[in-house]
């Protein structure tokens, strides 16, 4: 309990530090900024911003990505609401809602509901995040090397198991990714190792680099390629609080939308847009107007926006507690935190507990101030959904290059950055973990590390090392994630294939009688479907993805 009240006692006096308060409210403005753009995804806005924090006090650095990730779920919003177009993917659900009370001139209700519901979903998770870290990190506070590489394999296993479509695909994608941190020295050795003669391979590859690439740079490629309906917004707007009323009316949303927020971005995979489905979900469930729900329904907005907008503070759960992501910002937050010296996992809290307090203060601070400049800074967002995307999208890779040279002056690990981000995009592409894979990189150092200390620690005996309860009941939950996972995509494989039975039956049902068949046509059959019927759609399905390209 003392470390709790300490903890936003230390938080507050951080915010009276002017370079930390300075930081947290620029790190809010920009995020609204990155938010609003879509394609412009909490990743991308916090992989742009990493390489300027190194210069930074770490305290300071953790405060401004904090905010970051504060601003651009609250700026998300803004064109979802008034062109229909969300900034992110967690916004989906507010332009069902919100652009459809625009549409019917009541733009201020909701941009005013949008308002209320993100902050205080924002303020409320940060209670929550600090009240389950806190006593999750002094229970680990007792784990040893055997222990710490049992935590961080089930981080990893958790990320492939519950974020990915395919098991074995996140299972080749992390041990891609542990494969890339055994370049260079050997954590015990110290010798050299795969650096094929490469002079700036000796001290192995730089964590930042290759993180940036595979998460950011990859999100930058997949952008260019996407297209967006864009629209106008029709007329203007002003945001106003909701009436007495109608404020009464969404606080039960908004406690719903808090709770399933905190809850499933706790759950790694989780982040905001399963939080913002499920609270919508179940606000409209227990509301007495659902039929109201996807046709401009306050209540539904009020859910989706405290969901969002709590997840991040869920996220930071795992994170912190037990260096296990809860999202790709997380990520790079855990790799900005090894860089600067830090350890991610139980210890952080224990050794640096200022890096939990500088959380705490970047999601406090940056809610606040999003609560002074929120509304002005309205209109300004609108005019970014109309800018021009390929000069957005070449600012930002012009800035993840110059912020990735300035930290070492390298150009080398510029062309780290981008190879990885081409890696990254064709993992994407072809439905590997990228996820999977920057954790492996962020955490591989440590990951084997902790492992071969922990052999040395047991005679060099690995049943020994296994035998520890606490390691053996976590590689437990490890193997059971898998199996979950597996069972999962298999279950995922039959429902797929029992579908394509279903529409092969319709196509014998509704397809031509063989005595009214065409010359040169033919029926197709269900036992077709898995080959040549399926190949004669091939050069339009060809033809739709040439279109794409060129689009």
């Amino acid at each position: 309990m003392d470390l709790f009240f300490d903890t936003f006692t230390n938080a507050t006096s951080m915010l009276a530090d002017p370079a930390v308060l300075l930081a947290i409210a620029l790190g809010a403005i920009l995020g609204s900024v990155a938010g609003a753009i879509p394609g412009m995804t909490t990743t991308l806005a916090v992989g742009i911003a990493l390489p300027f924090t190194f210069g930074l006090r770490p305290i300071t650095a953790v405060a401004f990505l904090i905010a970051i990730t504060v601003g651009t779920n609250y700026g998300n919003s803004i064109p979802a609401i008034l062109v229909g177009v969300p900034g992110t993917p967690s916004a989906v659900l507010t332009a069902l809602d919100g652009y459809k009370l625009h549409q019917k001139g009541q733009s201020g209700v909701a941009l005013g509901t949008q308002y209320i519901a993100a902050l205080l979903g924002q303020l409320i998770s940060a209670f929550f995040f600090v009240a389950m870290v806190v006593p999750l990190a002094q229970l680990l506070y007792v784990f040893l090397a055997p222990e710490l590489w049992a935590l961080q394999l089930l981080g990893i296993v958790a990320i492939i198991s519950l974020t990915g479509k395919n098991v074995v695909k996140g299972l080749v994608a992390g041990a891609l990714g542990l494969a890339v941190t055994m370049i260079g020295p050997d954590p015990v050795a110290l010798t050299g190792r795969f650096t094929f003669g490469i002079v700036e391979l000796r001290g192995g590859l730089e964590i930042v680099p290759v993180v940036i690439g595979a998460l950011a740079i990859s999100e930058l490629i997949r952008s260019c390629r996407q297209v967006y309906d864009w629209r106008q917004s029709s007329g203007g707007f002003s945001a106003k609080f909701p009436s007495f009323g109608l404020a009464r009316r969404i606080l039960r949303p908004i406690g719903i939308g808090t709770v399933w927020g905190t809850i499933m971005g706790a759950i790694p995979g989780g982040g905001g847009v399963s939080s913002a489905f499920v609270a919508y979900q179940q606000a409209k469930l227990t509301s007495k107007k659902p039929e109201e729900y996807g046709e401009g329904s306050v209540e539904g907005l009020a859910a989706n926006e405290s969901a969002q907008n709590a997840s991040q503070s869920g996220e930071m759960v795992p994170t912190f507690g037990f260096g296990i992501p809860g999202s790709g910002s997380m990520v790079l937050l855990l790799a900005a935190l090894t860089v600067h010296g830090m350890v991610p996992g139980p210890l952080l809290v224990k050794e640096t507990p200022e890096m939990l307090y500088a959380s705490t203060a970047g999601l406090i601070g940056g809610t606040l101030v999003l609560a002074l400049i929120g509304w002005p800074l309205a209109k300004a967002m609108l005019r970014l959904v109309q800018l021009d995307r390929s000069v957005v999208l070449v600012m930002a890779l012009l800035l993840s290059m110059v912020g990735v040279y300035a930290l070492r002056n390298a150009v080398f690990d510029v062309g780290v950055m981008i190879f990885f981000g081409l890696v990254g995009y064709f993992m994407l592409r072809y439905g590997y973990s990228v996820a999977a894979f920057a954790l492996a990189v962020t955490l591989g150092h440590d990951f084997e590390g902790y492992l071969r200390h922990g052999i040395l620690l047991t005679d060099n005996s690995f049943g020994t090392f296994m035998s520890r309860p606490v390691t053996a009941i976590l590689v437990a939950l490890s193997i059971g994630l898998l199996i979950f996972g597996i069972a999962g995509n298999i279950r995922e494989a039959r429902r797929a294939k029992a579908a394509l039975a279903i529409s092969g039956d319709a196509l014998v049902l509704v397809g031509p009688q063989p005595g009214a068949q065409e010359p040169g046509e033919r029926v197709a059959r269900v036992e077709d479907l898995g080959g040549t019927a399926l190949r004669e759609h091939e050069p339009d399905q060809r033809r739709e993805r040439g279109s794409d390209d060129k689009t």
